[in-house]
């Protein structure tokens, strides 16, 4: 067996100036869009807290192998499976996933050296997690991002309640309740992107960041591979798609200012008829978990002022609610491991979710 098929992550280092290197890594798992397991999580956390401190390394490139994705978020299927075999260590590995998972994220987004992702094709959940906290975030043509925790009873995690509240015209709590799957254009619109590459030209991308005269400074570093990626990207900015964020912009406002979700359920079924854009969105939020959508709806509020380390502290605990719950094992068998995709939701209606229900996912 290779190298390439026991990693799940691959680190090299990238020779650049002066003796030094920029670190990559690659997400290995392609046959999965390289979704997060615990042991990925583990590895990464691990070696970048290793090329933190070494003075060598000018900053980090992160990337997805396969032609298919960046990352599909985290494996939750192995959570739900640990879950569903029951005994007294049933959470065990869940909850040290997503402990492990947030950290990597706090890290990420705090690390003292450029990060430099590069998001290609898929790009959802806890990929999208890694992706937001880089210092500089690239994303491809065909991209689709998203936040699809509707669909199996959780919620946008991964510091979602941070970087989603930051979105304009309060999108981030579209893409949050109804796992609405973005462009790249819309990316870059919404603040979730700083740049646009095309995957036919990856290698130049590779090849330019190498070629950079990096100084071994942070700050000055990362003005420099701003300034480049700026300069040498601007000629792909024709190839860019319509950003239907910005396209419909004021719709979305209007529909996210409504106060529950009941209300922005049913103001989506009512746009979907009047607009096809909307009925994707409309029938997610229809068949999604009922208790989510309730949840998301009020995490979205509490975090809106909240720091990110605030932000994944709470995200640890309600994870760990979730996974206690009956939507989120159910979810993911019905999404991911029978792939019925016929979940039994409980309870099924989003009138029937009580707020008291709600308000338990953020208490010990």
């Amino acid at each position: 067996m290779s190298d390439t098929e026991q990693a799940p992550v691959l680190f090299e280092l990238q020779p650049v100036v002066h003796g030094r290197f920029l670190g990559v890594a690659a997400l290995n798992r392609p046959a999965r869009l390289n979704a997060l397991n615990l042991e990925m999580c583990r590895l990464l956390l691990d070696q970048f807290r290793i090329w933190a401190s070494d003075e060598s390394i000018v900053g980090i490139l992160l990337v997805g192998a396969g032609s298919k994705g960046f990352c599909a978020g985290g494996d939750v299927a192995e959570v739900a499976r640990q879950i569903r075999a029951g005994g007294s260590g049933r959470y065990v590995y869940g909850d040290q996933f997503f402990s492990v998972e947030y950290q990597l994220d706090l890290m990420i987004h705090q690390f003292p050296k450029p990060i430099i992702a590069y998001a290609h094709g898929v790009c959802m959940g806890g990929g999208l997690g890694l992706f937001s906290g880089a210092s500089h975030r690239i994303v491809s043509d065909q991209a689709k991002l998203g936040m699809p925790e509707i669909h199996i009873g959780l919620f946008p995690d991964v510091g979602g309640g941070y970087f989603l509240n930051r979105m304009p015209g309060n999108a981030g709590l579209l893409m949050a309740i109804t796992g609405l799957v973005i462009n790249e254009a819309d990316a870059l619109f919404g603040g979730l992107a700083d740049f646009f590459w095309p995957v036919e030209d990856r290698a130049k991308l590779i090849q330019g960041l190498a070629q950079l005269d990096w100084t071994g400074q942070a700050s000055t570093d990362r003005e420099r591979v701003s300034l480049w990626l700026l300069m040498a990207g601007r000629k792909y900015s024709s190839g860019l798609p319509t950003s239907n964020l910005r396209q419909y912009f004021d719709a979305i406002r209007y529909l996210t200012m409504l106060p529950d979700a009941i209300g922005l359920r049913d103001a989506l079924l009512a746009a979907s008829q009047e607009d096809p854009w909307f009925k994707a969105p409309a029938e997610s939020l229809a068949h999604g978990s009922p208790t989510s959508a309730a949840l998301i709806v009020e995490y979205m509020r509490r975090t809106r002022k909240m720091s990110l380390a605030q932000v994944l502290e709470l995200d640890w605990l309600v994870a760990r609610q979730c996974q206690r719950g009956h939507d989120f094992a159910e979810g993911v068998r019905a999404l991911l491991i029978d792939k019925d995709r016929k979940p039994k939701w409980s309870p099924e209606r989003l009138e029937d979710v009580s707020s008291e229900r709600v308000s338990a996912h953020f208490e010990w």
